[in-house]
């Protein structure tokens, strides 16, 4: 690769380079330290940042010919920071350094990693990267359009899709940002004339809108989708903020906003990627298809997360509403469970004056006993509900505290964060049918068989053609059972998949229980059968015939 020489300076208006998505390569000017004259189509920054590179994207030496893409049903997604998940000795996160760790994630068993933003983006190299700059090249301390591509095919060789988290609801507001004023033309109510003309849209609290309605500016959007799917051969996407595409927070319409969703997505789908909303307004439209007046999406984040933590962070057990788990669980945009996008933290949770689900337990302690058996209860819930669901990297392993904006290095677990790790791989083998007998988990039946308030024990069944029924039994309370009755629709023993309590998952735990429980012709919970189950406090039993 090479940079192109330097173009003039920018002086006054001029007229924006336009290349088409084919373009690879063009050149940028620095001016009073910014770049005025980048293209939007510029595939590779170099590393001050102030030229773009020429990269050639059909010389990688792809290996991923036989990966084959989970379904949306199949997907078990892990929320992955660049810049904090893996660093070499010494320095920040960097794609090649994430690379190196994939295999990690493939022996955890989660088969999707969703990057948080690696677009060239504005501020310190390690932030979370919701500030734009450019749309096609990744920051260049992240690494080189050629690492991404390693990234990704490293992970598709390790079983895992590898979906994109997709900024284009704004960009980044700093004047010296290559597309602001690209034009030339500054007033003092925009920045500029082509991406960012004046008026009611133009402006978000995070920085300028592109301006969705200008053909052109569409065009170099969605190149940035057709670039994922087709240059960088991603799977996915999560598209950030879409009630600030569609309208102003979800308010009103915004002009072209619905227009280049359904485009993206109607791109994503003829490529057979998965495409998520982060909306948070609870609209059935966004997942209804494009054929019936909806956006297209596969699925969207849901408030499943916000409700599970909160309970689960009550202090007292007596204030825990069971209702609040069933409707969590029942939950679904037009009829379609899985339709959901699920998770007990993630990065805006979190973050932004948020903390992790054992920190928001025990903020003193988040290594507790309680505050672990409560969050493995959250990940019981994730993990058994019908939906898509997540995991925020660090969150299989006991991670505790904030993620800050950057965040710190992810630690390497501790002895306590190795047995819940174990507990994750544990659930996540359950949730992709490993073993051949819990598919009811990827399923979207779902059936209340008790629910005992004053108890505070929830118990349901999954279900599905396959006809290999799930038992979930959950304890909210701080009190132990020997013997709790659920009832089963079956007769004969059922294996205990997972108990919270064995002391694989920490030293310090009850030791649970393993060998089969034989249901007892009695009737229980208007079913024919009942099955002695043993509880722990705040204990979570999974079982199957």
């Amino acid at each position: 690769s090479r940079s192109l020489p330097k173009a003039r300076a920018c002086s006054g208006p001029s007229s924006p380079v336009w290349p088409s998505a084919r373009a690879i390569a063009i050149r940028s000017t620095p001016r009073a330290g910014r770049s005025c004259g980048s293209t939007p189509y510029c595939r590779q920054l170099a590393p001050d940042g102030t030229a773009c590179v020429v990269v050639d994207p059909s010389a990688f030496p792809w290996r991923d010919r036989s990966f084959v893409r989970p379904s949306r049903e199949a997907s078990v997604v892990y929320e992955l920071h660049v810049g904090s998940f893996a660093a070499p000795a010494g320095g920040t996160g960097t794609l090649a350094a994430a690379t190196a760790r994939l295999g990690e994630l493939a022996e955890l068993g989660v088969n999707v990693v969703e990057l948080m933003p690696v677009h060239a983006f504005g501020g310190r190299p390690n932030s979370w990267g919701y500030n734009p700059q450019l749309f096609l090249a990744p920051k260049p301390s992240y690494g080189s359009a050629d690492d991404l591509r390693a990234f990704v095919d490293e992970a598709h060789a390790q079983g895992i899709a590898v979906w994109l988290d997709l900024v284009v609801n704004h960009t980044d507001g700093w004047r010296q940002a290559p597309l602001y004023c690209f034009d030339g033309a500054c007033g003092a109510d925009s920045a500029g004339l082509y991406f960012f003309p004046p008026g009611p849209y133009a402006k978000t609290p995070w920085g300028p809108r592109p301006n969705y309605p200008a053909p052109r500016v569409a065009e170099m959007l969605l190149a940035s989708v057709s670039q994922w799917l087709v240059e960088l051969h991603g799977d996915g996407f999560r598209w950030d903020s879409t009630s600030n595409i569609r309208g102003l927070d979800g308010q009103g319409t915004t002009p072209g906003g619905k227009e280049l969703l359904v485009r993206g997505n109607a791109i994503a789908h003829a490529a057979g990627a998965l495409s998520v909303a982060e909306d948070l307004k609870g609209w059935d439209q966004l997942t209804r298809p494009a054929s019936a007046g909806g956006f297209g999406f596969d699925a969207q984040w849901d408030g499943f997360g916000y409700d599970v933590t909160s309970l689960l962070a009550l202090a007292s057990d007596d204030s825990r509403d069971l209702g609040v788990l069933e409707r969590a669980l029942r939950g679904s945009f037009a009829g379609d469970a899985f339709a959901r996008l699920l998770f007990v933290e993630n990065h805006d949770t979190v973050g932004n004056g948020g903390a992790r689900l054992p920190s928001r337990i025990d903020p003193a302690n988040p290594t507790s006993l309680a505050a672990r058996r409560r969050s493995m209860l959250g990940a019981v819930l994730l993990l058994s509900s019908p939906g898509v669901p997540m995991l925020l990297q660090g969150q299989e392993a006991l991670a505790t505290g904030t993620f800050a904006n950057p965040p710190a290095l992810l630690e390497a677990p501790t002895p306590l964060g190795l047995g819940i790790r174990d507990f994750y791989k544990d659930l996540l083998a359950l949730r992709r049918n490993t073993a051949g007998d819990t598919a009811a988990l990827s399923e979207a039946g779902v059936a209340i068989l008790q629910r005992h308030d004053a108890n505070k024990v929830l118990a349901y069944r999954r279900h599905g053609p396959s006809g290999q029924d799930v038992i979930v039994v959950l304890n909210l309370r701080n009190k132990a059972y020997t013997r709790y009755d659920v009832g089963v629709p079956a007769a004969g023993p059922w294996r205990v998949r997972l108990d919270s309590d064995w002391t694989r998952y920490g030293d310090d735990l009850g030791g649970g229980q393993s060998a089969p429980i034989t249901a007892v012709a009695q009737p229980k919970d208007g079913q024919p059968f009942a099955l002695p189950v043993r509880l722990a406090p705040y204990g979570a039993v999974v079982l199957s015939r």
